[in-house]
């Protein structure tokens, strides 16, 4: 029996030796070992702004880095023995991505990462990513004064120090296209007495849209009055087209030039856009004072009355219509003829009193202008209307006004001519006495 134990003692033993020696064996090399997988570091979406950068424009390139390997983890097991048996512990924790520098490599210097005014090469020490976590960065860039047109891929590198580096070429555009100010109405000619509306086309010819867009108007020497000077239009999407009305004045005749601008954003970047139209103000006036009648010399202490039509040849009624004397010291009544409105088409008639009493003898220039307001407007007009010339003459001693002088003139004659007449009859009344007595002597 004790041998049959014995035995039975022995094989268990071996037989539990060979079971645990093998897995002590298994345990004691994995104790130091750990299993572990790197994180996946991926640029999950990227955005430029502005879309398409101009020559010398500034831009932002925003990429969202992530960590998207939610499982990557690292597993480490340990083992102690104690009292003949062994025991193990196994540890897992989550393995971050360890992000060293992020920079732009780009292969020409058309598009390059601008920092502060100093182009830089990469973002040092960006930090650890989680499982899952992400970040996003921007990357200032700038394309070159005279970068061509077309499509650049800068590539955004990202050196992951526990995993694989990435490489991710991003797409930016250079588009020299501007905005542009093109005429849709604009009179070739306009009278220094009416105000015209003009419209202008502003279009974006960008395959972006643009922002802070506004329109200027002015002259180079304030030849006009424009109202308003400038128009804020605002977002002009990609392609897009707007009109825009201002109202032209002018204030002196002649060849004039007009000068629009458009002011816009591009990103940030600020641009300007010019156009440049011509227009001829004429001095002919379409309201016009036309002179009926007056006297070419009058005496000094009579009354000369002055006659006028007021004829409104424009297209539009005009209102406030007045023909104002623009001289002083004198004295002529009405100091102001008030007409009121006028249709387009109207005539009206002004008379003026003309007192020379207090007048110098000799020549005298009266003008006359006339006052109206544009009734769309309200804008008020001052034109030369008519100039009077008018002789004031020394009056004739005997005081006598020159009606009666001519009266008594033509009954002088008159008395002449009866005197001459009474004196040749009693010529011939003579002389017809003296042929009779010498007719009777004779026989």
């Amino acid at each position: 029996m004790k041998m049959k134990e014995v035995s039975k003692r022995g094989w268990g033993f071996m037989a539990t030796f060979l079971t645990v020696v093998p897995l002590l064996l298994i345990l004691a090399v994995a104790a130091p070992a750990s299993a572990a997988e790197g994180p996946a570091v991926m640029i999950t979406s990227y955005t430029v702004e502005p879309q398409a950068l101009m020559p010398g424009d500034t831009g932002t390139i925003t990429v969202t880095i992530q960590n998207t390997d939610t499982q990557a983890s690292k597993t480490t097991v340990a083992s102690t023995t104690s009292g003949g048996y062994t025991s193990s512990t196994t540890t897992t924790s989550t393995i971050s991505a360890e992000i060293d520098t992020i920079r732009l490599i780009s292969r020409s210097r058309e598009i390059e990462w601008l920092q502060e005014g100093t182009t830089r090469t990469e973002y040092l020490s960006v930090g650890a990513l989680g499982p899952g976590e992400s970040i996003t960065i921007s990357l200032p860039i700038k394309a070159g004064a005279y970068a061509p047109e077309g499509t650049y891929f800068p590539e955004v590198y990202i050196d992951v120090r526990n995993g694989d580096n990435v490489r991710f070429p991003v797409r930016v555009n250079v588009d020299r296209s501007e905005v542009k100010l093109l005429v849709k109405d604009i009179p070739s000619e306009i009278s220094l007495s009416e105000s015209k509306g003009i419209a202008i086309v502003v279009a974006n010819n960008r395959p972006n849209a643009v922002n802070g867009v506004n329109v200027y108007v002015k002259s180079s020497t304030d030849d006009f009055e424009f109202k308003p000077a400038g128009i804020f239009i605002g977002k002009l999407e990609a392609y897009d087209k707007k009109v825009v009305n201002f109202t032209l004045t002018p204030l002196l005749e002649g060849d004039k030039n007009i000068y629009f601008e458009v002011e816009y954003k591009n990103g940030d970047n600020v641009h300007h856009s010019k156009l440049t139209s011509s227009i001829v103000v004429k001095s002919s006036s379409d309201v016009k004072l036309i002179l009926v009648n007056a006297p070419e010399s009058v005496y000094q202490g009579e009354v000369a009355k002055l006659d006028f039509y007021v004829a409104n040849g424009m297209t539009k009624d005009i209102k406030a219509v007045s023909v104002v004397p623009a001289i002083e010291g004198l004295k002529i009544l009405p100091s102001e003829y008030f007409i009121g409105d006028m249709e387009a088409g109207d005539l009206f008639s002004a008379s003026f009193d003309l007192h020379t009493t207090n007048l110098e003898i000799g020549e005298i220039a009266i003008p006359f202008k006339l006052v109206f307001k544009d009734i769309e407007t309200e804008r008020q007009y001052e034109i030369s209307g008519y100039t009077v010339q008018v002789e004031v003459r020394q009056p004739q001693k005997s005081g006598l006004p020159p009606s009666m002088l001519g009266g008594a003139l033509v009954g002088i004659l008159v008395i002449v001519a009866v005197v001459l007449w009474m004196r040749a009859g009693r010529k011939r009344a003579r002389e017809r006495r003296l042929s009779a007595k010498k007719a009777e002597s004779n026989k």
